[in-house]
């Protein structure tokens, strides 16, 4: 190496130091977000997008250990209630494709004033439904406005963060959103012991409320453009590639996306950013036709084998944890349980505290086997990822057997919260796995391949509030609890066994990206 190549690489040795020391990239303009926002600014930004993850789940679980009270009160038995679990869920999965192509044009802000706005209504309906149709009803349309929180957030911290923390930023957002529905219950115990069902929606109102005053007030907008850019034909790889590749869900129910901003990164980065500007892209009716075609892309990209498979596997996984949640408040509400509603909602803590174990240990997990891998095949791909899903899998038939045994013989309940735990446990390192591995292998459109994700998952915890309940009641419960076990770990060893040995030459064949890191 010269003397000048040996300067040149220190000189990029410092420039990442100063960018992880002050959160600066001096290769960006200086009124990029990332280097235009002051690190205070940014963490209340990171703040809210962590409590708006947060509330959209915690609004979903928040009827938990009320079915029985619902019920009554809406003239159905309390079996039904549930379903407007799977109703609420079905409105996150059809969101994202109205909000996400949103956010490529008209800008980050405008969709979260937008949803947090129209969300605040769709609580008040709630709140005020007269009957048992009109609640479900509501349900659907507050998880529309509120989907946006599953989508569009991971999105902003790409906008403002550089890559070098990018992914422990990340994990706020993540756990914020896994430890929603545990701790949803316990406040539904409280307030439903002490007071109406309908105070459970006037607490989320004021939630709701204080959601689009922190928008309003912290979350700026944080799309950039590019002044010399040509019009935008594929905005998966436009403006700020690095953003649009760490975009996810996270959920939900959540990414490891440190692993992928540590792929993103591995990745030639050719990219010099020119002057621009934040902003809006341009208005969806100044170009209707480009504007449609952003709004199919996700339908577009579920073709792909690699990426629709593991969402499918991944949302029935997710509908077994739900099933879990859905069985548990209407069994430890009968003898020989007989719990009161605020231990009831107080045990949901226990899949709460599964879930973030899990994060962790699924994401130290996959980091390893992703460097073991690196080390000795001297290159990566998204299959190697899968390597760290496939010692879960035992642990879900595990976890499933556990509960299935616990409601058969009527065991001690403690035993339900461990094999439940260790469900949510697995769920939630698993998560990381098929969410990183399917949006590596499609970095450059990861916001479709997200909303791909978070369609099946849930549309699958849609469908399972339905027949859940009725399945162990007419097949036994026992029977349930094994065959979900089993096809949790089956299939999913069927899945990452055929993709770690053809995936890449699947993802050849349908013409996907198969440059190896």
């Amino acid at each position: 190496m010269t003397h000048q190549s040996q300067i040149e690489v220190e000189s990029q040795r410092n420039n990442a130091a100063v960018a992880h020391q002050d959160g600066r990239d001096p290769s960006l303009p200086a009124n990029h977000p990332i280097n235009a926002l002051n690190k205070w600014r940014k963490f209340f930004i990171l703040l809210t997008l962590s409590y708006s993850g947060f509330l959209a789940n915690f609004s979903v679980a928040i009827i938990q250990v009320a079915f029985p009270t619902m019920g009554k009160a809406f003239g159905v038995s309390p079996g039904q209630i549930p379903k407007t679990i799977g109703y609420n869920l079905l409105g996150i999965a059809v969101g994202p494709l109205f909000w996400n192509p949103l956010s490529r044009t008209i800008g980050r802000r405008p969709v979260y004033l937008l949803g947090s706005l129209l969300f605040i209504p769709c609580v008040v309906w709630m709140a005020l439904s007269k009957t048992y149709v009109e609640f479900a009803i509501a349900r659907v349309f507050a998880g529309i406005t509120s989907s946006f929180s599953q989508t569009i957030p991971p999105a902003t911290v790409g906008d403002i963060y550089v890559k070098e923390v990018r992914g422990s930023k990340m994990s706020m957002f993540a756990v914020a959103v896994v430890i929603a529905p545990a701790i949803a219950p316990v406040f539904c115990g409280l307030i439903i012991e002490h007071t109406t069902w309908r105070a459970l929606f006037w607490l989320i109102l004021g939630l709701a409320v204080l959601q689009f005053g922190a928008f309003f007030f912290v979350v700026p907008e944080t799309l950039w453009n590019q002044d010399d850019e040509a019009p935008m034909h594929n905005l998966g790889a436009t403006a700020n590639p690095e953003s649009q590749a760490a975009s996810g869900d996270y959920d939900g129910k959540d990414c490891d996306v440190k692993a992928v901003t540590e792929h993103v990164e591995q990745a030639p980065n050719n990219n010099v950013f020119a002057p621009g500007h934040v902003g809006a892209a341009w208005m969806p009716w100044k170009r209707p036709g480009e504007y449609l075609r952003i709004t199919l892309s996700p339908i577009l990209i579920a073709r792909y084998l690699t990426i629709v498979i593991p969402s499918i596997y991944y949302g029935s996984i997710f509908a077994w944890s739900v099933g879990i949640t859905i069985v548990m408040p209407q069994k430890f509400e009968e003898p020989p349980y007989d719990f009161a509603l605020i231990p009831l909602g107080a045990a949901f803590l226990a899949f709460g505290i599964g879930g973030v174990l899990g994060k962790w240990s699924g994401g130290i997990v996959g980091d390893k086997v992703i460097s073991y891998m690196v080390k000795k095949k001297g290159y990566r791909e998204p299959e190697h990822r899968l390597w760290a899903l496939l010692p879960i899998l035992p642990f879900m038939f595990v976890g499933c057997l556990i509960v299935g045994l616990v409601v058969h013989f009527e065991l001690h309940w403690i035993a339900y919260l461990i094999g439940g735990g260790l469900f949510f446990f697995c769920l939630s390192a698993a998560t990381g796995v098929l969410q990183t591995y399917v949006l590596e292998g499609y970095l450059s459109r990861s916001m479709d391949t997200q909303a791909v994700f978070v369609f099946f998952k849930s549309i699958w915890g849609f469908a399972i509030a339905f027949f859940v309940y009725d399945w162990g009641e007419e097949h036994g419960f026992l029977s349930e609890y094994i065959v979900q076990g089993a096809l949790a770990a089956g299939v999913g060893a069927i899945i990452c066994i055929v993709f770690i040995l053809k995936g890449r030459s699947i993802r050849d064949w349908q013409g996907m990206p198969t440059a190896s890191h």
